[in-house]
This record gives C-alpha cells, structure tokens and sequence, in this order.
C-alpha cells in the first residue's frame, strides 16, 4: 500500500506510531495526511488514514457523550474462545439466525448489540447481533468496529431481496473498515521493543533481514520482532506498519428459502437457513476452528486422572511450556515434564519435554 513516501511523510508516521492518546493520534494522523503525495499509489494509503481519522472523530466524541451521562455502550467484551459477529441489512433474517445459534430471542432490529452463546464438544463460541448494516451511518460504523474486533463473521443474505445488492452494501461497508474475507497469502505482525534490535521469525519472498532493518530505520523502528506467517513481501512488512486490512474468515447464511444457486463473491462457505433444527452448528464450529487455526488441547489431573471436559483453545503450534503458562504460574516455573495421550502415538502416554508442539485432540498432563 505505502509507495515511496517521502522522509518527511515518514517522520510524521512515526508520530502516530508514538502517540499515547485517541487525540494524539488524531493530530499526529492529520498532519501525516498532508505529507502524504496525492497520486495513484497512494490512493488506498489515503483512503485508509482518512477513514482512520473519521473513526477517531467518533471514538473521541462517544469518549465525551460517556463522560456526560449520554449515549448507550455498544462495545461488547469478548467472553469464551471465539467471537462471531451477525452482519446483514435492514430485513435480512439475522435475529432468527442468532436465536437458532444461541436460544435468545432478540428484537428484529436491535438498537444496540445483543451477545449470545452457543458451545460445540466444550467450544465457547459468543455471538453477538448488532443493529442492521446502513441503517444509521453512525451505527453501522461501529457494527463495523465490532467486526474488526471479532474473531469471525456470519454474513446474513436474505435470497427474497436484491442479493447483487446485498452483497455489494456489505462489502463497501467491510471494505471501508479495512476488513477483508479473503484470507492474505502472508501475515506481518511487528513487535515493538526496548532493546535487541530487529528480530526476523519465519521468511519473506525476495527480502533479507537486512532490508527489513533498512526499512525498519526509514520509520525510526531500531528494535522489534517481525513475524512472518505464510508468503510475504518486504511491501508486506511496510503494509504492516500502517495496520494492514484485518482478515475474518466467515461464513455466508441464505435466508428466505431457495436461491440455492446464488454464488456470492467472496468464495466462503453458504449455509442455506430454513429452520432451528436444519442448522448444523458443528459444521460452522469446525469451519471457524480450521479458519482461525485453532486446536483443543484438554488436561488431565495428575491426581483424580479426570480430564477436563472444557478443552483449553489455542492456535495451533503450542507448546507444552505454553500450556503449563496458561493453566498456573507455579506448574510454569517448576515444569518438569509432561505426558501426552494421542491418537498420533501407537501407545500413549507418551513423556514429552517443554517444547513438544500439541496437536488438535490432546491431552496433556504437566508434572512440576
């Protein structure tokens, strides 16, 4: 996205990076927009930053209502193991679907977020149905806010209206909030740090590590880990810097009856929705489990041997060590081994050390 921004730009960028508050960061972004050169490769630079700034107007205008006693709380804390966010417009169908998810009734259009849950073989899934898309401009900002905060999306179509329509509505929306469904061919995320300058972890397509540092330099950045997943240009860790668009896998709900051969553009899977009892929420538990790149890891009670019906939900590559972290401190410090039951293995347990990488089904028991 960036394309050869001038030092001056540059400087201004790290401004923003450095900024402690939403109104420092509202300064800092619009005096970086009146460096940034307007020609074509920096169409979508601009555009991003501009909408970043209309999102700041709000953020800090709704931080001033709050103060005054005004306003309702739209955000909603994230609570379980994944967060679903409802999308759809006026008449769409997604309070049923969000009643059929989770068992609560909900207004046909709500004014404010409705959360629910559902859970899948120990999974904790929360839904949320926010108000409809285009409704109110102000809303629908923030129904898209809510799903650049998600972990996934259920994008809800009803076949008996203009779906081209639909579809183009809610992609313009997505788009404007920097959200993508098309899952990146590589994913850059930047650490800052104190100190031990800039650490590469994984591999970029035609780019060193000493070109990442160049870069890095450029921005006033002189001590971070970069993390490189999937394929990944020495753009991409530029991109990063900017925040690149968040991706959310989704899948799509037909409503209305029939339309079984509308194709929608994003190439994710449809779920057609006739009633409650039709829908296969362990198909959409295990499309969004893949889609994260997610496993359950269960424990097991070195003293009763019970293991815990409730799998603890992390992505996949976790190490045992890590697992020990997450259940307490003490079994952290004082690891000393662990053992393993797996389908992978001819005879389990199996003695594992701290850096053995889990796999989806485990079940793990840590020896301090």
């Amino acid at each position: 996205m960036p394309a050869n921004l001038p030092p001056e730009a540059k400087a201004k960028w790290r401004k923003v990076m450095e900024a402690r508050s939403p109104e420092e960061k509202l300064q800092a972004l619009q005096e970086f927009l009146s460096t940034v050169p307007k020609h074509k490769g920096t169409e979508r630079l601009r555009m991003h930053v501009t909408r970043q700034i209309a999102a700041l107007r709000r953020e800090i205008e709704e931080k001033r209502r709050r103060k005054g006693g005004g306003g309702e709380q739209f955000f909603v804390e994230k609570e379980g193991d994944v967060q679903v966010i409802l999308l759809g417009l006026q008449g769409c169908g997604k309070s049923q679907v969000f009643s059929c998810l989770t068992g609560v009734t909900a207004p046909e259009e709500p004014r404010k977020p409705v959360p629910g849950s559902w859970t899948w073989e120990g999974v904790y899934f929360q839904v949320v149905n926010p108000p409809p898309l285009l409704g109110d401009a102000e809303a629908s900002s923030r129904v898209i806010a809510l799903a650049r905060n998600a972990d996934a999306l259920i994008i809800v179509v009803n076949s008996r209206g203009d779906v081209e329509y639909q579809f183009s509505a809610i992609a313009s929306a997505l788009e404007a909030g920097h959200v993508t469904l098309s899952k990146p061919r590589g994913v850059v995320t930047i650490e800052r740090r104190a100190s031990g300058g800039v650490v590469l972890v994984g591999q970029l397509i035609d780019a060193t590590l000493d070109d990442v540092v160049s870069l890095l330099r450029s921005y006033g950045i002189y001590h971070a880990v970069v993390k490189v997943e999937g394929e990944a240009t020495l753009d991409t860790v530029e991109e990063a810097l900017f925040g690149a668009p968040a991706y959310k896998p989704a899948v799509f709900f037909l409503t209305g009856g029939g339309g079984s051969a509308v194709k929608n553009p994003w190439d994710i899977p449809v779920v057609e929705f006739t009633t409650c009892e039709s829908l296969d929420k362990g198909f959409i538990a295990r499309y969004f489990l893949q889609a994260l790149d997610l496993i359950r890891v269960y424990t097991r009670n070195p003293k009763t041997g019970e293991v815990e019906k409730r799998p603890i939900v992390v992505k996949r590559g976790t190490r045992v060590i890590e697992i020990a972290k997450l259940i307490h401190s003490d079994l952290y410090k004082s690891f000393k081994h662990a053992k393993v039951w797996s389908t992978r293995f001819e005879f389990s347990p199996r003695r594992v050390g701290r850096d053995f990488v889990l796999e989806d089904g485990d079940v793990v028991e840590i020896v301090a």
